[in-house]
């Protein structure tokens, strides 16, 4: 086979942008291709085909793999379009608040057709639209807003459509607006019960003390605390570090997922953007790093959240010289790119690594992280919130961090007055407890646990939360609706999601989510189907049989009981 792979120096714009030599910065290896993608994009607003040959040479990789890689990226340009580009939240919570007016707004006050990488009729802008920003629950609808030159990106919240275009143009200068943290904590503060928000631990005082205790206490400790991971799998914390401890290899790593990319969940940003919480979180890494006796620590933090880089930097370096015992890590904050599905742990590896973000097919199902992971090698990979609880269970002790119920932070959002963090205790809490306790009215359905998952109705609101069967998934996010949603359209918008998150790997899951969208849609609007009832059926079973991940598996159900709805609802 010949591949052949053309390029077209850009004329009035440097074709390598990198204001520092690359030697000099990055080594020659693949794991420094995102770090580099990210810098040029940056700088230059695109990767232009002289930067990405001279990219690829420099980290030994071959120029068609690097434009492969790139395109499961969603923020990094191949092509000039324009100095600024706009990404669209449309997740439930903006679409709720009207960001549907906002796109139309756009379409008409700019000339753009679409908002699919559309540039305006003054070439000023290039318009996108993206599952989930986070923090866009303070104030939805929401954009981001990514201009040349800069290493942050700018938040524009509060939209309306008759002002949209004003607050385009108070884009100028350096000047940048970051959303505030404006969400609501709330937490259930019965006597006796331990809360992760209220307690602040003395992060050099619990490093001290895991360090005095030994890895074998610590993680007896942490196994006796039944601390669940927060990630949505719920595996048991303490058997994850047992197990990484146990291998038999020098080179560990330790890696901390924040890549917060399923629509609705903002319990890890919550976290990160609270400077104690920030640094429990690193504390947490750290007693994790010297329990197994790792020496590296990745802290993955997806796009969208990158203002934040400086903060946790200099906490980093503040850890480190409060708690000489975590001295001799080393720590990196890792920019993601953008694909929902690089919170999966293998994509998340391959990420790092500087491959395409996507699950790992070759990997047997028994083998998990603990034995190859992170460059093949031991790793233990967890939830911001996970490694957040650990500094309080090594300090508290686990019999006190597991008196009453194990700390829980739920995202809630929706039909409720302000966002909020609830943290409940997994001990029979129900979602009509968290409606109660939400000061929610006339709720009808619930999404919980991301766009994945099907809407829950009130027959099943008296179910605790917990991991495992007959329970609701305390992964972490709750959107409540009322009896004036359209539920149509909040499932229509669920199957956007899994076709444009799909890394398209998989066959059934790449062709399935797309095929089944257009399909629920023609179902809704008009009450048929161009694809007959057997080839949904085949399609929807497909995804669900074949699937590497959790994201095609989820296709199935996720599509059935959309179709179940509309037996319920006359569709048009």
């Amino acid at each position: 086979f010949f591949f052949f792979f053309f390029f077209q120096a850009e004329d009035g714009i440097r074709d390598f942008c990198l204001s520092r030599g690359l030697g000099d910065v990055y080594k020659r290896q693949p794991q420094y291709l995102l770090p580099i993608v990210i810098e040029e994009s940056d700088q230059k607003g695109y990767i232009s085909d002289p930067s990405l040959v001279k990219i690829a040479n420099h980290v030994h990789l071959y120029p068609p793999h690097v434009e492969s890689i790139l395109s499961h990226y969603h923020f990094f340009p191949r092509k000039y379009t324009s100095d600024t580009h706009i990404y669209l939240c449309r997740c439930h919570n903006c679409m709720m608040k009207g960001q549907s007016k906002v796109m139309q707004a756009i379409k008409e006050r700019y000339g753009v057709d679409n908002l699919h990488s559309s540039v305006s009729r003054d070439g000023k802008f290039t318009f996108h639209t993206m599952n989930w920003l986070g923090y866009c629950v303070n104030d939805g609808p929401a954009m981001m807003v990514k201009r040349r030159g800069g290493d942050y990106v700018e938040v524009l919240t509060g939209l309306t459509g008759d002002g949209v275009e004003g607050s385009l143009k108070g884009l100028k200068g350096n000047v940048f607006k970051w959303a505030k943290n404006n969400i609501v904590e709330q937490t259930l503060k019965a006597k006796g019960k331990y809360s992760l928000i209220e307690s602040n631990v003395a992060v050099k005082d619990a490093v001290k003390k895991a360090v005095r205790m030994g890895p074998m206490q610590v993680i007896k400790e942490v196994t006796e605390a039944k601390l669940l991971g927060r990630g949505g799998a719920g595996f048991m914390t303490g058997r994850k570090w047992e197990s990484a401890y146990k291998a038999d290899m020098k080179e560990k790593y330790v890696v901390c997922n924040a890549d917060e990319g399923l629509p609705s969940t903002f319990k890890d940003w919550f976290l990160l953007n609270n400077e104690n919480k920030r640094k429990e979180v690193l504390a947490g890494m750290g007693i994790c790093a010297k329990t197994i006796g790792a020496k590296k620590c990745y802290l993955y933090l997806r796009y969208e959240y990158r203002n934040l880089v400086p903060s946790i930097e200099a906490d980093i370096k503040q850890l480190q010289n409060e708690c000489p015992e975590l001295a001799v890590l080393n720590y990196e904050v890792r920019l993601g790119g953008g694909p929902y599905v690089a919170g999966e742990e293998n994509a998340q590896f391959e990420s790092i690594q500087g491959f395409a973000p996507i699950p790992r097919k070759d990997r047997p199902s028994t083998v998990f992280p603990t034995v190859e992971g992170l460059f093949f090698k031991p790793t233990v990979i967890n939830n911001v919130e996970t490694f957040a609880c650990i500094p309080h269970i090594v300090q508290q002790g686990a019999s006190a961090f597991r008196a009453d119920g194990l700390p829980k932070l739920l995202s809630v959002s929706g039909d409720v007055p302000r966002p909020l963090i609830i943290e409940t205790l997994l001990n029979g809490y129900t979602l009509n407890d968290l409606i109660t306790d939400a000061k929610a009215r006339d709720v009808t359905a619930a999404e919980v646990g991301g766009c994945t998952e099907p809407l829950i109705f009130g027959d099943k609101f008296n179910t605790p939360f917990g991991f495992g069967k007959d329970v609701i998934n305390a992964a972490g996010s709750v959107v409540l609706f009322d009896s004036a949603c359209d539920f149509g359209e909040i499932y229509s918008n669920k199957l956007r999601f899994m076709t444009d998150e799909s890394c398209k790997q998989c066959v059934p899951c790449r062709d399935g989510t797309s095929l089944l969208h257009k399909a629920f849609d023609e179902l809704r609007t008009q009450g048929k189907s161009r694809y007959n009832e057997r080839t949904l059926k085949v399609a929807a079973e497909a995804a669900r049989m074949s699937s590497i991940c959790a994201h095609g598996k989820g296709l199935d159900v996720l599509f059935t009981a959309a179709c179940e709805h509309l037996k319920t609802k006359k569709p048009y």
